[in-house]
Formats: structure tokens, sequence, C-alpha cells
């Protein structure tokens, strides 16, 4: 028979419950609403991750924060210049070669065609499968385009407010240690700060990593093009290496796409598409299937339908940049969650299944401690002062 103490009990934990509900569902709706304010100041941050290593070897070298704060800027600044530039002629030569394309497509319709309308009982002379279907493709490609083109002006103008994020982050950099050492005690500090850094150095990995392994399936896949034949190779690798930052759906379609390119191109020549479509396969079964699933389950120990999960949420959340910024942001809270011992289950969840704790001696070597204490110099002389400082007052 339940008392009136366990009555309340359950009570209290169905109003829990329900109120964690309705904090779930005004938290997603708040992070869709508020994407225009929240998207440029997460990517400002994962950059920050990214480009800290090098701000802490520019630091290394005694070369002024705010010199290696500028130098850094300049290089953010002319990377994304140059990416601009690489997008706008790639719409203009897709533009250019439209109406040849317009030509192939028509011929291959009417070769397709012969084939399929006798299976529809029609006649084949008369019959065309882009009638049929009723798709007004060539319009809808160069409003695609038009439409991309306009995409990439406004892009111009959301990096730039993520710049200007980026840069008061950079500048604030130094005075992250003394503001954390101002609300918590030298031991919480350190803790915080090395959590911090444990978080930063293994979102900076996996984007360096990522980037390095998405820059050589770019170039494989231009290779391939230009060994082939196949028209736009410039623009198959660029869409390579930026696709390939979303996990198994970036490269499906890039795959897709350079297979359908070369029907259009070389049809009726079976042979080249199928030795083209056995090139772009086999590069993204071994840069997807072997290289990538290694870094993304070892490097960031994320479980891969967490990641698929994941994918879809944030990209429900915030579109394409969701899709991109997926993984890191997955990766950082499974992290977070990783150090609070009432979320732990949770990162055990998100994980392959092994969750490595913070200062755990492994294979007779400190694991985590070491880099932590070299990679925060400002903490741990803020709390040898504030040590310091206790033992004198007593």
């Amino acid at each position: 028979m339940e008392t009136k103490g366990d009555e309340n009990t359950q009570y209290a934990k169905h109003i829990r419950n329900i109120l964690l509900v309705f904090l779930v569902i005004f938290a997603i709706s708040f992070l869709k609403l508020a994407s225009s304010i929240l998207l440029p100041i997460v990517i400002a941050m994962f950059l920050f991750m990214l480009l800290n290593p090098i701000l802490n070897r520019l630091d290394g070298t005694r070369i002024p924060r705010l010199l290696s704060t500028l130098i850094v800027m300049v290089l953010v600044v002319l990377v994304s210049a140059v990416f601009i530039y690489v997008l706008f002629l790639i719409v203009n030569m897709l533009l250019s070669k439209l109406p040849y394309y317009a030509m192939r497509v028509n011929e291959i319709d009417m070769l397709i065609s012969q084939y399929i309308a006798p299976l529809l009982g029609m006649d084949g002379a008369e019959f065309s499968i882009i009638d049929y279907l009723d798709i007004n493709w060539y319009t809808l490609a160069i409003q695609s385009l038009s439409s991309f083109s306009s995409s990439i002006i406004d892009l111009f103008s959301d990096w730039m407010l993520v710049f200007l994020y980026l840069l008061f982050i950079l500048l604030e950099r130094s005075s992250f240690p003394e503001k954390i050492m101002s609300v918590l005690s030298p031991e919480k500090a350190l803790r915080v700060s090395k959590l911090s850094m444990k978080i930063n150095r293994q979102i900076a990995k996996y984007i360096f990593l990522k980037l390095m392994i998405s820059l050589i399936t770019g170039f494989l896949f231009y290779a391939v093009a230009i060994l082939t034949g196949l028209d736009f190779a410039l623009a198959w690798g660029v869409l390579a290496t930026i696709l390939n930052f979303i996990p198994t759906i970036g490269s499906i379609i890039v795959t897709a796409g350079t297979i359908i390119m070369a029907v259009i191109q070389f049809m009726p020549s079976w042979i080249t598409v199928l030795y083209i479509a056995v090139l772009m396969i086999s590069i993204e079964m071994i840069m997807g299937n072997i290289i990538d699933p290694k870094l993304q389950g070892v490097k960031l120990n994320i479980s891969p339908l967490v990641i698929l999960i994941s994918l879809a949420f944030w990209g429900y959340i915030w579109g394409l940049a969701g899709m991109f910024l997926a993984v890191p942001i997955t990766s950082t809270l499974q992290i977070f969650m990783a150090n609070i011992p009432s979320l732990k289950g949770i990162a055990v969840i998100l994980s392959t299944g092994k969750i490595r704790e913070e200062g755990r001696i492994r294979h007779g070597k400190m694991h985590e401690n070491t880099s932590d204490d070299i990679q925060m110099p400002e903490i741990q002389t803020l709390t040898r002062n504030s040590n310091t400082d206790e033992n004198q007052n007593n």
C-alpha cells in the first residue's frame, strides 16, 4: 500500500518530467526562431576553436597578441574571399555552358524515350520523358543558379557578422582565465579550464582532420574529372570538399551528381560513364567508409547512429549550416556531459561505448592532464597565486 509520501514523490516526478518536456520544446523553438542571432555566434565559436592552436603557436613566438589576432583575422578573410570567388566562378561557368547541356539532355531524352515508349504503349517518335513528367528543368536550372548567386551575396553579408563576433572573441581570449577565476574557486576554475581546453582541443583536431580529408577528397574528384574529361572539374572538386563535411548525405549528393553529369556528357558511351562511376564511388567508399568513420568514431567517440540523428536534428533547426555544425556540436555536448556525473549516462549513449575520464592512468602514462596543464598557463598561474595568498593569510 502506497503512503502519502510515495504519492507525493510520484506526483513530483510526473511534474518534473512534464516540465522537462516543455523545456526541451521551448529550447528547440528558441534555437530555430533565434537562428539569425545564434548561428553566427556558434560559427564564430567553432572558428575560434579551429584557430586557437595557431594563436597559441604565435603567442609562443612572443608576437604581441594584438598582432597575432590581426594575422589570424587577415588569414580568415583571405580564405573566405577566395572561397566566395571560386563559388562565383563556378556559377558563371555553369551558366555559360547551360545551353549546350540543354541540347544534350534533349538528345538523351529522345534516346531513352525510344525504349520507354513501348512499355507505356506510346509512339516512340512522339513520346518524351521530360514532357511526360511535365518538368521545365531548363528554367528551373537557371532559377536555381540565379538564386544561388544571390545566396552567395547573402552569405558574404552573414560572414561579415561572423567575422565581427570572431574578432571580439579573439580580442577577449586573454581575459577569459581572469573572468573564470573571479567567479569560481581556484580548484573549480582549473577544472572548468581543463574541460574547456579538452573540448577546444578535440573539436579543433576534428575540424582540422576533417578539413584535410575533405581537401584530399576534393582533389581526387578534381583529378578524376580532369583525367576522364568530365566537365566542371573545379566544381566537382569544390563540391566534394564542402559536402564532405556533411556525413553520408554529402558524399551521396556529390557522387550522384558526377554520375549524372557523366551520363549527360558521354552517353551513349556507357563504358566511360561506368568508368567514372566506379572511380567516384571508390573514392567515397575509401574516404567515407574507412577514414571518416575512424575519425568520427575514435577521435570524437560518437556513435555513427547519433551522428545521423544529430545531422537530421540540426539540419531541421539551422538548415544547411546546421548540418555542417552537427558533428562539432554533438561532440561538444558529449564531452560536457561526460564530465558531469548526473549526465554521464547520456554521454555514454551518445558515444561508441567508452567514456574516458580525466586523469585516468592508461598504459602507464598520464592521460589528458599533461596537455591541459601546458595549454592553460594563465589559470595555473592565477591558481598558484591564489593558493599563496591563502597560505600567507593563514
